[in-house]
């Protein structure tokens, strides 16, 4: 066993890692900063029902707030539309209760994932003895990224509908997702926003799994013992 637990906690980490940057980036996009980015772009699609910019990044951005705080649902429930009217009806309500429960599992998932990864790789590298494994762990969990990103990137280039709507059914109860295409959280939130969402985020996968595979290699080789 003592001569085994290298290889299982290296494997552990290949495994995680992929899912630590998944999660890492996904909060990274739920931000204002995002919000402000997609509307600001020349092509991104205006609001068929007549709302502004600033109104549409007014809402926008209480709503990512709310998903990445713990606020109460009536920070939502108070929105206004510019005629006075409630920004969301009970069953948006109802759907964003629900993400901001899922975002926040993934999180605390995410958190999980970066306390065994961490310590899971100081454990590898303060030997001599451990330490290539911990570098292979970093090479094995970037190209098992990349293999995954891959798969996935075809899946949505060729079915972008099935992929939104096979990770809806797979967090949410199924009709609780659908909504009109007059109701205010499509109109902030039309289908080129989440293509956007998921472009980016498998932009800074490949990114960081690129950077961390060099590094993990480059490891490696210093680590394998000279003749």
């Amino acid at each position: 066993m003592k001569k085994r637990w290298p290889h299982l906690v290296q494997w552990l980490l290949v495994l995680a890692l992929p899912l630590l940057l998944f999660v890492a980036n996904m909060r990274i996009v739920n931000g204002r900063w995002f919000v402000c980015w997609e509307y600001g772009k020349a092509g991104f699609p205006p609001d068929d029902y007549g709302f502004s910019v600033e109104e549409r990044t007014r809402l926008a951005e209480v709503c990512v707030d709310y998903l990445a705080t713990n606020a109460d649902i009536s920070l939502l429930a108070d929105l206004r539309l510019s005629d006075g009217e409630p920004a969301f009806d009970a069953r948006q309500l109802s759907h964003m209760a629900d993400v901001q429960f899922v975002f926040h599992c993934v999180t605390i998932a995410g958190v999980v994932i970066a306390l065994v990864w961490g310590g899971g790789m100081v454990a590898l590298a303060a030997s001599s003895q451990t330490r290539k494994h911990a570098a292979n762990a970093l090479l094995g969990g970037s190209l098992l990224a990349l293999g995954l990103l891959m798969a996935i990137g075809v899946f949505m280039a060729l079915s972008w509908w099935e992929f939104f709507s096979t990770f809806h059914r797979i967090f949410f109860e199924e009709g609780t997702w659908i909504f009109l295409w007059s109701d205010t959280l499509i109109r902030l939130f039309p289908e080129r926003f989440w293509i956007d969402v998921a472009a980016t985020i498998v932009g800074l996968l490949v990114a960081e799994a690129v950077i961390l595979g060099a590094i993990g290699w480059t490891w490696r080789r210093k680590t394998r013992p000279r003749a």
